[in-house]
Order: structure tokens, then C-alpha cells, then sequence
């Protein structure tokens, strides 16, 4: 049996006599569970704390067939990895989006990465589907944006909402994006977060769909001044781009649409931002096919992994920032261009790189890297209100998982699904409210 610290990095391993786990099941009785909030923050599995005060009792006793364990190791070793005193790092939510129904959503899931099921998380002050969200150097996360039941023209929002997950409250921030805008991406550059492109209504003009414009314009939120400023502008404009963070101070906006109520062209180019500079740079490497909507994620420094997109595509790639020799292009798998296609095409999903349990191993024993691939729906166009269009579409709930280790995408079922099928939503890895383990 194998026992892990909160820390995630200490593992106490007991052997076969070691029968803690019978004796807490002896003594269960039936209860919720649901987390309990304890005095001070803590969060426990309800009764465990219980159970734990018998065993040590059963010791003190003497009634117990074993050899007694030493109090520490319950107050210690064990009870620590059943209690947690505040948010665990590394938890994954998936904010609002658009349900089967073409409805803007407020609905919040997170996946708890200590247990490996999904729990539903307080609802949004506002539907938003469109969105973008980014985590704050506090622990909270930030989104922005999107649209809401008013539809992508008179619903296009400027406000922005930030979640405590200690608290598990929800906050209007106060500062409005200066541009109200949907489909743009956001990501973190320094401290701050870099809200790029979308689409918006043109300055100064009365409403209507052939008024909105795609946008080139950034924008920075400061979380210390809670204020967005303005940030150099994109050298194309981009809605359904996805924008990730490189390690070494550097942006990317991959792909995405340009003139998306006119000519509407799918872009296969990518823009860098690096951290200080005032303006970006076009690179002269391109992808490999034009994607909007697609799901996009920094394996490395260097790396970009770019799956599925607008049409429902199903095909994945790697993009390598710096231009490579031919030698180093016909190289496959994790290193090279070429990955194995999605089991399905999608479009409006979302990635993300987080450790999961390697082959053979449960949860919480995270130590793969691997990109996980959440949502989206199948059908003709990302942001489409033809009823006609919209009836045609599937939202998945299945999550897909790429082993970035093993450079093959595992099983479809072996991540679990989302409770909530839906597309066009937000994606942001950060701590989290979790449940002590198997109890």
C-alpha cells in the first residue's frame, strides 16, 4: 500500500501486515462525501479525522492484533495526506463555454487531480461563452470577456471576474477590459495577463453583425492595480487564436481566423511576444494546415503541440518556435512534426499540460507529463448562430489525453469525462479545493 504526503513529493510505503485501510473500512459508517470546511481553512473528508482517533486509540488499548504505531505517524504522516489547509496546487477548471443548445454558460468544473473525478465549482457571476481566463500570482484565476445570452454581437462583454478558491467566491474585478471582446486568448507574460485579438464591435458603429471587426488589438491586466492597459498589437489581427506561454518569458498566438465576418481566412502563422518587448514578431515558420479554434499547448521551450480545429479537423502537429535543419524534420513523434491523429475532429476545445498517473498507476500519483484536451464540438464553425449549422453540431464530453512522454495519445476513456459536454470555454490550471484521498 502506498500513502503520499499533501507535498506530493513524500511517499510512506507499509507492508502487507499494515492493515489501516480494512480497519478505517470497519468503521465506516455511511456519510457524505462531501468536504467539510474546518476552522482555519481545512478542508477533511468527513469522519476521517474520527477514524483516525479510534486507531490511535485501538493502540493505546493494546486490543489490536498488531504491533501499535507511534502517534506521529497519525498526526504526522498520515493525517496531514487526509487534510489539506488550504487550495492544492495544480487543479484543473474548465469555465463557462456553450452548451448543446448554443447557450452561453456560468457553470464551473474543476478536476481534482488528488482523487481523478470532476466536482462542480461555484457558477460564474455572468454566462460567458468566448471567454478566456489566466491564473493570477495570488492563486486565484482571472477571466475575461466573451459573450453572453444577447449572442455575439449584442452580448459581447467587457467585464471581467475573478475566482478565490479558498474562499470559493467569485468577484467582479471592478476593471472592464478596454475593449469588449470574444474569442480572444489570454495567457500569463511576467505578472501580468495577456488578453490578444478576438472579435469586437467596430469602434463608434450602431450594432450589427456586419459591423463587428477581428481584432489585432492586446491588452495587459496588472492584478496589483487591478487595470488593464494596453499591450502591442498582434501584426495580424486573430479571433480563435490560442495563446500559450513559453518558458523563457515568451507569448505565442497560434493560428486563428482573420476578418472572420468577411473573408474569414484560417491562419496557420504564428506571432511571439517576448516579455518587454513592445511588439511582435511573425515568424517565418508557419503550421503545417491553417487552424482556428484549435487546441494549442508549450511542451518546452521550443515546442508547441497544435491539435483538431475549424473544420472539426482531427489532425495534430508540432510546432517548433525556432526553424529546424532537414535532418531534424524527418524526425516523428514527440520531437518531430508529425503525432498521430485524435480518435474524432473537433473544434473550440482547449489544452492543457498537466502531470497525470503513468500507465498502470491511479490518481494521486501524478508523475507524467502529459496534454490534456478538453471539449469542443463537431461541426462547421466555432461561432455559427445559424440554427441550422448549430442543430448539426455534437459537444463532446470526452477528454482526451496525449502522453508527452510516450508520444501517443492513451485511451479515449481514460481520463474521465466532463460533466458538462460544451465548446468555446476556458481552460486554467490552478490551486483548487480538493478532498483528502480515498476515504
Amino acid at each position: 500500500m502506498e500513502l503520499r504526503t499533501s507535498a506530493r513529493q513524500r511517499t510512506v510505503r507499509w507492508g502487507p501486515s499494515w492493515d489501516f485501510a480494512s480497519r478505517v473500512a470497519a468503521s465506516r459508517r455511511p456519510t457524505s462525501t462531501r468536504p467539510r470546511a474546518q476552522p482555519g481553512g481545512r478542508w477533511v473528508e468527513q469522519g476521517t479525522m474520527a477514524k483516525l482517533a479510534l486507531l490511535a486509540l485501538e493502540d493505546q488499548r493494546g486490543s489490536s492484533a498488531r504491533a501499535p504505531l507511534p502517534p506521529f505517524i497519525y498526526s504526522q504522516m498520515i493525517a496531514p495526506y487526509l487534510s489539506f489547509n488550504g487550495p492544492v496546487p495544480d487543479q484543473l477548471y474548465v469555465i463557462g463555454g456553450r452548451d448543446s443548445n448554443q447557450e452561453p454558460l456560468n457553470v464551473v468544473e474543476m478536476f481534482d487531480s488528488w482523487n481523478g473525478r470532476w466536482v462542480t465549482c461555484p457558477p460564474m457571476l455572468a454566462k460567458r461563452a468566448g471567454c478566456a481566463a489566466a491564473p493570477l500570482p495570488n492563486g486565484s484565476f482571472l477571466v475575461c470577456g466573451g459573450y453572453d445570452e444577447q449572442g455575439i454581437v449584442r452580448g459581447v462583454l467587457d467585464s471581467c471576474e475573478v475566482f478565490d478558491p479558498r474562499s470559493q467566491v467569485w468577484r467582479n474585478t471592478g476593471a472592464a477590459l478596454l475593449r469588449a471582446r470574444w474569442g480572444h486568448g489570454c495567457s500569463v507574460l511576467g505578472t501580468c495577463a495577456i488578453a490578444v485579438g478576438g472579435c469586437a464591435l467596430l469602434g463608434g458603429s450602431l450594432i450589427g453583425e456586419e459591423l463587428m471587426e477581428t481584432l489585432r488589438s492586446c491588452e495587459a491586466y496588472d492584478s496589483q492595480c487591478n487595470q488593464w492597459r494596453a499591450a502591442p498589437n498582434l501584426n495580424i489581427a486573430r479571433a480563435g487564436a490560442r495563446v500559450v506561454t513559453i518558458t523563457g518569458g515568451k507569448l505565442a498566438a497560434v493560428g486563428g481566423c482573420d476578418d472572420v465576418f468577411g473573408r474569414a481566412e484560417m491562419l496557420a502563422s504564428v506571432e511571439i511576444l517576448n516579455e518587454g518587448n513592445d511588439h511582435w514578431v511573425l515568424l517565418d515558420t508557419q503550421l503545417g494546415v491553417p487552424r482556428t479554434t484549435a487546441a494549442a499547448v508549450a511542451l518546452d521551450a521550443e515546442r508547441i503541440l497544435v491539435m483538431g480545429g475549424a473544420p472539426s479537423l482531427s489532425s495534430a502537429e508540432v510546432y517548433h518556435v525556432q526553424k529546424r535543419s532537414p535532418e531534424q524534420s524527418t524526425c516523428h513523434g514527440p520531437q518531430g512534426n508529425e503525432i498521430g491523429d485524435m480518435a474524432e475532429g473537433r473544434m473550440g476545445c482547449q489544452a492543457v499540460a498537466m502531470r497525470l498517473p503513468a500507465p498502470g498507476r491511479t490518481f494521486p500519483t501524478c508523475t507524467r507529463q502529459c496534454v490534456v484536451v478538453v471539449g469542443g464540438e463537431n461541426g462547421d464553425e466555432d461561432w455559427s448562430e445559424d440554427e441550422s449549422t448549430a442543430s448539426l453540431a455534437r459537444q463532446f464530453s470526452t477528454v482526451l489525453v496525449f502522453d508527452a512522454e510516450e508520444g501517443a495519445w492513451r485511451p479515449t476513456n481514460a481520463f474521465p469525462q466532463l460533466p458538462t459536454p460544451r465548446t468555446a470555454m476556458a481552460l486554467c490550471v490552478s490551486p483548487g479545493i480538493v478532498a483528502g484521498y480515498g476515504w
